[in-house]
């Protein structure tokens, strides 16, 4: 981009300008924007940053599902992403998004535009008090008057986006108040801009033509920085011709990737293995990653892993671990925590008793907590934790999975069992197939899909995809385009599982405008009618006593009688409906060559989702005694 002279007040698109320069500067390649007339400037200067090569950007209508947008753009590349919204309530409908990135630690940048301050008070439209609003919410909050050069305050911002010793990673807000004109005196700007092909040829005369459409194909998956070797170039646009766009980001920089990986300690745990035998659990909470499963497999402890936790994998992970705790109860000594424990009773239960010693593992500030209120006790780094959890005795991790088996076993009767006679799937099965049928990243949804999926999943024997979710707030908002995003910053067809509230609640993140880029992504929706989730906890009970009954239904469970097919085919998606495992694989199973957006509904068991549960414990208790 070109450089900017800054005078003594700088007009608005020239503060613009300067805004996105920061945001580049700072590492950012994604922004996401919302169409306004006051945020015209900070449009006009993205046009001229995207031309230029060093900034994708993405354009939807609704400012709430904008910001979901932005937060799974954040979340897949594990840099800051802006979200760009006009004056007045537009700003607020970013709340949302916000506070999941809040309490998820994701590096989300609200940029919004305000009206200058002689307008504010005097009655101007779509002007309100915008400085400051999300201040409880954010890591920084800064206000950039109209007229002022903004660099400072921007490169404040998103440094405290990326957080410190005292700080989590998380999101900040940038308040950029323009005085008019709000539009560029002329075209020069614009017209000066390079195509990456053109920057490239100019840059690096020495390569091929050849070379230089490897790098022009490099560049539109991932903006490629300036100041690279040609060596450096050579080399990643070889690996992406080797590996194909298929693999995600690639390598863009010397001694970085695009998803900035962090550098894994296990083999610190295995070199510091301690003397001590102790019958120790790991409890792998969402986002805990693979070191949990290192970590357990170093030193033979059982493994009671979340789907989300991207660490359910390896021999030493159970798949009903929140029934097979029961056996081992009075047996546990110690339990190490890594990840935010978000789905299980259980779980929760073991990790609340005063007789067993917990830790927590935390290297850094977390986002999701203080940790002086959690009763476990920090450990730093993984020789504390190792030293903390001890090994497991002979035979520990063997008899948890031999009893995990058998609940298993138990578990699937009783699924098959219930779907011979209901003639519907069950959600666990359905949730199942799913997993199983995974190929790339995939999004699970709050409510009763994660949870479903937290029953039946099995283990992998490696990594397998990349399991996103919005756990920060464990709320159902904007989880389409959420995984939208994932699938824009991932560069892979994505899937996302969800409910069918869940898929009604954020139905308008299915709007591609047609002048952008289209998410390869599938939604896959167990639709049982309403939020039968309620059915499953304290309400149910309510329900089942008779005289709440239609008010459990009416206020909890909510039934829509829409029809989701319907609905998608509506706004362009490839959508259809089905009933059984056999389509359900078969559907999964042509995601892998299917292109666009795509819809699968599948009928579920709508009726006593709790007496399913009930059922479900009793045989996994039965096969423990």
């Amino acid at each position: 981009m070109p450089s900017m002279s800054v005078g003594p007040s700088v007009p608005a698109v020239e503060s613009a300008r300067l805004v996105v320069q920061g945001c580049v500067s700072a590492g950012m390649r994604h922004v996401v924007v919302a169409p306004g007339s006051r945020s015209a400037p900070l449009a006009y200067a993205l046009a001229e940053a995207e031309r230029d090569g060093v900034l994708s950007v993405h354009a939807r209508l609704d400012e709430r599902e904008a910001g979901f947008l932005a937060l799974g753009l954040s979340l897949a590349s594990n840099a800051p992403v802006a979200v760009v919204t006009t004056s007045g309530s537009a700003v607020a409908n970013l709340f949302p998004a916000l506070m999941e990135a809040t309490h998820a630690g994701v590096k989300l940048v609200l940029l919004t535009a305000d009206r200058p301050e002689r307008l504010h008070g005097t009655g101007a439209s779509q002007t309100t008090q915008q400085a400051g609003i999300f201040a409880h919410h954010t890591r920084s909050s800064v206000h950039i008057p109209a007229g002022e050069d903004p660099t400072a305050a921007v490169a404040e911002a998103l440094v405290a986006t990326l957080g410190n010793k005292q700080h989590a990673p998380g999101p900040v807000h940038i308040n950029c108040a323009f005085e008019d004109p709000l539009y560029p005196p002329n075209d020069a700007m614009i017209t000066a801009a390079e195509q990456p092909a053109e920057r490239a040829a100019r840059q690096y005369p020495e390569l091929s033509d050849v070379e230089l459409l490897e790098i022009d194909a490099l560049a539109a998956a991932v903006p490629v920085p300036r100041a690279l070797s040609c060596e450096t170039l050579r080399e990643a646009a070889a690996r992406r011709t080797e590996h194909g766009a298929e693999h995600g980001t690639e390598h863009c920089a010397e001694g970085t990737t695009a998803r900035g990986t962090e550098e894994s300690a296990v083999h610190r745990t295995g070199s510091e293995r301690p003397d001590v035998h102790r019958r120790t659990v790991v409890v792998a909470g969402h986002d805990a990653g693979e070191e949990a499963a290192h970590f357990a497999h170093a030193l033979d402890l059982p493994l009671l892993a979340e789907p989300s936790s991207n660490a359910r994998h390896g021999e030493n992970a159970l798949t009903a671990y929140q029934f097979t705790l029961a056996a081992f109860a009075d047996q546990i000594e110690a339990v190490v925590l890594f990840g935010r424990p978000t789905l299980s009773r259980p779980i929760n239960a073991l990790l609340a008793r005063d007789d067993i010693d917990s830790a927590i593992y935390a290297p850094g500030p977390l986002a999701w907590c203080e940790l002086s209120k959690r009763p476990e006790t920090p450990v730093r780094s993984f020789a504390q934790a190792a030293q903390f959890a001890g090994v497991g005795p002979q035979g520990w991790v063997e008899a948890w999975r031999e009893a995990d088996e058998r609940v298993v076993a138990a578990v699937s009767m009783v699924v098959a069992e219930r779907e011979h006679v209901t003639g519907r799937l069950t959600g666990p099965s359905l949730a199942a197939d799913v997993w199983s049928g995974l190929s790339g990243p995939a999004v699970i949804g709050s409510s009763r899909p994660v949870r479903d999926m937290d029953i039946a999943a099995t283990p992998r024997r490696g990594r397998g995809p990349r399991v996103y979710a919005n756990r920060g707030l464990a709320g159902i908002d904007g989880t389409i385009s959420t995984a939208a995003g994932i699938a824009l910053a991932e560069r892979r067809r994505t899937l996302a599982f969800m409910g069918d509230v869940t898929f009604l609640y954020g139905a308008a993140g299915m709007l591609v405008p047609s002048l952008e880029a289209v998410p390869q992504l599938d939604v896959v929706v167990a639709d049982d009618g309403g939020g039968t989730i309620f059915s499953t906890l304290e309400h149910g009970t309510v329900a089942a006593r008779g005289g709440y009954q239609e008010a459990v239904d009416r206020f909890f469970r909510v039934p829509h009688g829409l029809d989701a097919v319907e609905l998608a085919l509506a706004y362009g998606w490839d959508a259809q409906r089905v009933s059984s495992h056999e389509h359900v694989r078969e559907w999964l199973d042509a995601g892998r060559t299917a292109h666009g957006c795509r819809l699968l509904v599948v009928d579920t068991e709508r009726e006593k989702p709790r007496e399913l549960h009930r059922a479900l414990a009793a045989a996994a208790a039965e096969a423990l005694a």
